[in-house]
């Protein structure tokens, strides 16, 4: 038994039909050799290295009352045929064809009565226009964000691929072990209260760092009244920060990480500031062409990893920060230079707090009440009356080194699919590869 943290039971609380909490990939591979089946090669694959990975194996079970955040239960019972699926493309399978039906398996929730998981081999792509080839198949998998973040989900992913097209052997069973005993309901009961007791004892071991943290963003302040003054101000109000529908329209391209590191060099940035920039500038494209861009720039929540180099544990570990993508300005480099100067105040403004970020809390009825929340958005139009914290989720997930195979086949591209939310109708996410 492991009881959720705070950070990672809210993604359970906060998915609606509209907002589904998954976080998912998508993987374009080369065909396999003639005469071999690419959905029952890869899904035996899959098959024989679950074991490896914990998270596939758990499942929800929650507190009695609901006092307390759920706990993961281990359960040897997994449905290969609810969490393997099978998909052909009618022909002629192109990227546009994929594309539609990555947006409708995006909308649909994960069945909270079994493992939060699900992968959907998808056979019959074909599109000469983007250099694949016939029986080109794609693979596109999906987590609940409760138990996995983007690293944790890319630590999946090389958990059942390969570095070279012949596949290695799955890891004995015997180094594996799951307990199958679930809790009963008073050891559920004490759980919660001891988890209760013990967040106001940690609470008063962290004042003194509390303390020193606030100490630090005081300092700051003062030092940059001007960046904080901005920093407060909510984002300005665009078509994206509104209430959302349970439809899902995705769309993913490639930029090459090469030119990008060269312009953060040759600028004295960094490749978020660079990607950040490039986002600005085709958002600030869109609303004009819309007639809708705002004066002031744009604020995008960028998700800064709190996970320790080597940790490839589930669970979220991850804080975020706000930062202006400069949309109000036309010039790229004068953009790029804009986007620099907000993304260090704010990653000051970060490190001055990372230590003490919040990623639990624990109070009775937690889930009622956060899920009361969440509900009454969804079911209301309040959300787009609200002052918008941000107005665009822009994520950096380092990616896979080198190429990557599944069951034999190399993989030609690997983009990421994340979540959108009431109030952030739109998530950017980049994934090197």
């Amino acid at each position: 038994m492991r009881k959720l943290s705070g950070m990672d039971a809210t993604f359970l609380y906060m998915e609606t039909d509209e907002t589904p909490m998954h976080i998912s990939s998508l993987l374009i591979c080369e065909p396999k050799k003639k005469g071999e089946n690419a959905y029952e090669a890869l899904k035996a694959q899959i098959v024989a290295r679950l074991h490896e990975i914990p998270a596939f194996h758990r499942k929800l079970m929650h507190t009695p009352f609901y006092i307390d955040h759920p706990v993961w239960v281990e359960t040897d019972v997994v449905d290969l045929d609810y969490h393997i699926k099978h998909v052909r493309l009618p022909e002629p399978g192109n990227l546009e064809q994929l594309r539609m039906v990555v947006q409708g398996l995006h909308s649909l929730v994960l069945d909270r009565d079994r493992p939060l998981w699900q992968f959907y081999i998808i056979e019959g792509v074909e599109d000469p226009k983007f250099g694949l080839e016939q029986d080109s198949f794609a693979l596109y998998s999906k987590g609940h964000h409760a138990c996995l973040d983007g690293g944790a989900g890319i630590s999946v992913m090389d958990i059942i691929s390969d570095l070279e097209p012949t596949p290695r052997p799955p890891m004995p069973k015997s180094e594996i072990f799951f307990a199958s005993e679930k809790p009963g309901f008073f050891e559920l009961i004490g759980s919660a209260y001891g988890k209760f007791i013990q967040q106001q004892v940690d609470i008063v071991a962290a004042l003194p760092a509390l303390s020193k943290a606030l100490g630090n963003v005081a300092k700051n302040a003062m030092a940059d009244s001007r960046g904080l003054m901005k920093s407060m101000q909510p984002a300005p109000k665009t078509r994206f920060n509104v209430r959302i529908q349970k439809q899902r329209a995705y769309g993913a391209n490639s930029i090459s990480l090469r030119e990008t590191i060269g312009v953060a060099k040759a600028m004295g940035a960094s490749v978020n500031d660079v990607a950040l920039a490039i986002c600005g500038g085709a958002l600030r494209r869109y609303l004009d062409g819309h007639k809708e861009l705002p004066k002031r720039s744009l604020i995008a929540a960028v998700p800064v990893s709190l996970r320790e180099l080597g940790d490839m544990g589930a669970g979220n570990q991850v804080a975020s920060m706000n930062c202006e993508i400069g949309t109000q300005i036309k010039d790229p480099i004068e953009r790029l230079k804009a986007v620099n100067k907000s993304s260090k105040r704010a990653k000051k403004q970060m490190a001055a707090i990372k230590d003490i970020f919040p990623t639990d809390y624990s109070f009775f009825g937690a889930p009622i009440i956060v899920s009361a929340m969440a509900q009454f958005a969804s079911r209301t139009d309040i959300i787009n009356y609200l002052p918008a914290p941000f107005n665009v989720a822009i994520s950096n997930v380092p990616g896979p080194r080198k190429p990557m195979y599944f069951a034999g086949s190399k993989v030609r591209t690997y983009f990421p699919v994340s979540i959108a939310t009431h109030g952030s109708a739109l998530n950017i996410t980049l994934q090197s590869y």
